[in-house]
């Protein structure tokens, strides 16, 4: 236990000493939500009333997608995992433990939005608390395991960051984040279910701000895809990046997709 509290410590304190981890976490999603809160609440007052949830789903996809790869990649690459294999680290810990860490930081980094969007940029507060932060356990736990897959599966920091920004640039064009999906052609509310960020703002309206019916289904392709990642990372896991077949690791974790490929063949029924 002692072990992992000091794995816990040194992973958050990472967060804030780190200069990169610190971009990803706190300085590009608060410059972010600040741009788009000066700048979309004039040209769109509607935005006020997604604004909390949208920049919030923003700060878990940096954290998540943009930065929890690259430290699972550099860590794996400069021997640290074989380290920690030597010191009867388990796989699991290692997985699981930023993920901890980074969920501790968006928790904070939520609060910091949620008073803010309020107070500076008038966004309207969730009528919910605790749908506020059901859907927010949600969200994070379908982007970080998103995250960490793709640090497993991806052979190298640049490809990681590749595939991160597939699935970034995406979800902020086409989410929900900035414009309702309602207003989105039908074609690309079609293509939006495969993003985590819209079922995330599906169930941040149904659970948090009680504008929207139908979260169910959302809520089931969260829960199951962040289950199918954490499950595929774990099991795709090496401990050395030179060991292994890549080719075959990325075609396995493609399985991951799956709870949100069949979200969109099933349509747009809850949009």
């Amino acid at each position: 236990m002692n072990a992992l509290i000091h794995h816990f410590a040194y992973e958050f304190r990472t967060g804030i000493r780190d200069r990169s981890q610190l971009l990803m976490l706190y300085l590009f999603p608060l410059v972010f939500f600040a741009l788009m809160g000066s700048l979309m609440t004039s040209l769109n007052p509607g935005f006020k009333q997604t604004m909390i949830p949208g920049m919030v789903l923003v700060a878990f996809m940096c954290s998540t997608l943009l930065s929890l790869p690259n430290l699972l990649v550099n860590a794996r690459e400069s021997g640290v995992f074989r380290s920690y294999r030597i010191n009867g680290v388990p796989s699991a810990s290692i997985l699981g433990i930023p993920v901890t860490a980074i969920g501790v930081h968006m928790a904070v980094l939520g609060i910091v939005i949620w008073m803010a969007a309020a107070r500076v940029f008038g966004g309207v507060p969730p009528a919910h608390v605790a749908g506020f932060a059901g859907a927010s356990l949600l969200s994070y736990a379908a982007c970080a395991g998103a995250g960490v897959l793709i640090g497993v599966a991806a052979r190298n920091s640049t490809a990681s960051m590749l595939i991160s920004q597939i699935i970034f640039i995406p979800s902020i064009l086409l989410g929900g984040l900035m414009v309702p999906s309602a207003a989105l052609p039908v074609h690309l509310r079609r293509l939006s279910l495969l993003l985590p960020a819209t079922h995330g703002m599906i169930v941040f309206n149904g659970l948090a701000m009680g504008t929207t019916d139908g979260a169910l289904l959302s809520i089931c392709v969260l829960v199951s895809s962040a289950a199918l990642n954490f499950l595929l990372a774990g099991l795709l896991f090496e401990w050395d990046s030179r060991a292994g077949q890549p080719g075959r690791k990325a075609y396995a974790a493609l399985i991951g997709i799956s709870p949100y490929l069949a979200a969109a063949l099933i349509g747009t029924r809850w949009i």
